[in-house]
């Protein structure tokens, strides 16, 4: 139930959804038109204003680690949701791929030994794929030695991949920390789910939004009508955040 919940709240944290209510208000109740009105070329301003996007999603995101590479623990977890699959089952890398990107080059530069792919499919409306074992096979296309890959293929969101990677680590006895590869923005929610769930982890954020950049019109002034979708993102972990503090996930 909390799994298909957080996905139907999903719909209804959209600005873009919000800006819709607002219009479809103003054709239903004419009278206070001009209020809708204003009110959705207020949320239309906010909502594709880029230095009010990178003001709060700099105050959000995880930011770099700064351990240096030899102090890394031998293991990490890498949580999955940057992979989709076609109506054939064909897998492609979305907009997170940087976190496979960053895992590989862990493995590659022997500054890991050990991967956990945590993930199962997270699609609510049809049933994909396995999305920790198609990026197993990923690595091993890569060069990664299969005795290097851990796979969990039960989870379909931040919770169940605490859960049910704690009951991985425990069956093989495996000692933390671990380095926990996420999206800088995902890291928050997960670095406090995973906390909860008594995994020691050490957050290794990647696949950044935003960076401190040098102002000028166009980063500051010019709308951008993509930072609809990016707010939404946003928006998403700030609720998740309250929503697994308040049902004692988090």
């Amino acid at each position: 139930m909390f799994f298909a919940l957080s996905k139907l709240l999903y719909f209804f944290i959209s600005p873009f959804c919000w800006i819709l209510i607002l219009l479809s208000a103003a054709l239903i109740f004419p009278k206070k038109r001009k209020h809708f009105l204003w009110a959705s070329l207020l949320l239309l301003l906010v909502f594709t204003n880029p230095w009010l996007y990178q003001k709060a999603m700099l105050s959000y995101e995880e930011r770099p680690l700064t351990t240096s590479s030899n102090q890394l623990p031998p293991t990490a977890i890498l949580l999955t949701g940057i992979v989709g699959f076609d109506s054939s089952g064909n897998g492609y890398f979305g907009r997170s791929s940087d976190r496979f990107i960053q895992s590989a080059h862990l493995l590659h530069s022997k500054q890991i030994k050990r991967l956990i792919l945590s993930g199962g499919s997270g699609n609510f409306w049809r049933k994909e794929k396995t999305e920790s074992l198609f990026l197993r096979q990923q690595f091993l296309l890569q060069g990664i030695p299969d005795s290097a890959l851990l796979a969990e293929t039960l989870s379909r969101n931040t919770f169940e991949n605490a859960i049910h990677t704690r009951h991985l680590i425990d069956s093989l006895q495996l000692k933390g920390p671990f380095l926990l590869i996420t999206s800088a923005l995902h890291m928050p929610r997960a670095k406090k789910v995973f906390t909860k769930a008594g995994i020691a982890i050490i957050p290794y954020p990647c696949d950044f939004k935003v960076y401190p950049q040098v102002p000028d019109f166009k980063n500051t002034v010019y709308p951008d009508i993509s930072y609809m979708r990016d707010w939404q993102d946003l928006i998403k972990e700030w609720v998740g955040t309250i929503v697994y503090g308040l049902t004692g996930k988090a």
